[in-house]
């Protein structure tokens, strides 16, 4: 039985096989130019992955610091500094304020939303730069930082786009009790053994 199936494919190959060949081939070549783009899941245009990463940003963030991406990818990308920090604060206060009563409160609470609201006022900052660089020309623009010394561990904490926004903050985090560097134009900010308090 089974040598007798052999014979009979075999023989159906010899007579067919070549246009069985030559149609499969011509079928894989229609299908290849005329196929449909996959429901756009992995062909999405740069302006699409624009607007997602707009949204995710808008989201994780605000819509105004989405806009500073857009604006300028750079700068953005820099302040993540402060607006991770804030959330990272934020959020470190939020977790403590469930995990204690409210007649119980530490002083790691305290001192956490000390520094949320800091960051907060901060990252409030970098939402209007988006606005604010429209009118400025480059030229004019001077960005400071200053490094943050937190968890065993120096951080860049910038840019402000002028130096009292700077000096703002970073006496605000001084009189928290963080050891911080001074305010220098950005890229210049370095951690001295000497803190500002």
């Amino acid at each position: 039985m089974i040598r007798l199936t052999w014979k009979l494919g075999l023989k159906f190959l010899d007579a067919k096989g070549p246009s069985f060949a030559i149609m499969l081939l011509v079928s894989f070549m229609v299908w290849i130019l005329f196929r449909p783009y996959a429901g756009g899941v992995n062909m999405a245009s740069g302006k699409e992955v624009e607007d997602i990463r707009y949204q995710k940003i808008s989201v994780s963030y605000s819509q105004s610091t989405a806009e500073l991406m857009l604006y300028d990818e750079e700068l953005f990308s820099h302040s993540l500094s402060i607006l991770d920090t804030k959330k990272y604060y934020c959020l470190m206060t939020e977790y403590l304020d469930r995990e204690q009563e409210e007649r119980l409160r530490s002083a790691t609470l305290v001192h956490y939303e000390i520094l949320c609201g800091i960051f907060s006022d901060a990252a409030a900052m970098v939402d209007t730069y988006a606005d604010r660089l429209g009118g400025w020309e480059d030229s004019s623009m001077e960005l400071h930082e200053f490094t943050f010394y937190t968890r065993s561990r120096e951080r860049s904490i910038g840019p402000f786009l002028t130096q009292g926004e700077c000096i703002e903050i970073a006496d605000r985090l001084v009189q928290a009790g963080e050891r911080i560097s001074c305010c220098m134009p950005y890229g210049q900010a370095q951690w001295t053994a000497s803190d500002r308090g």
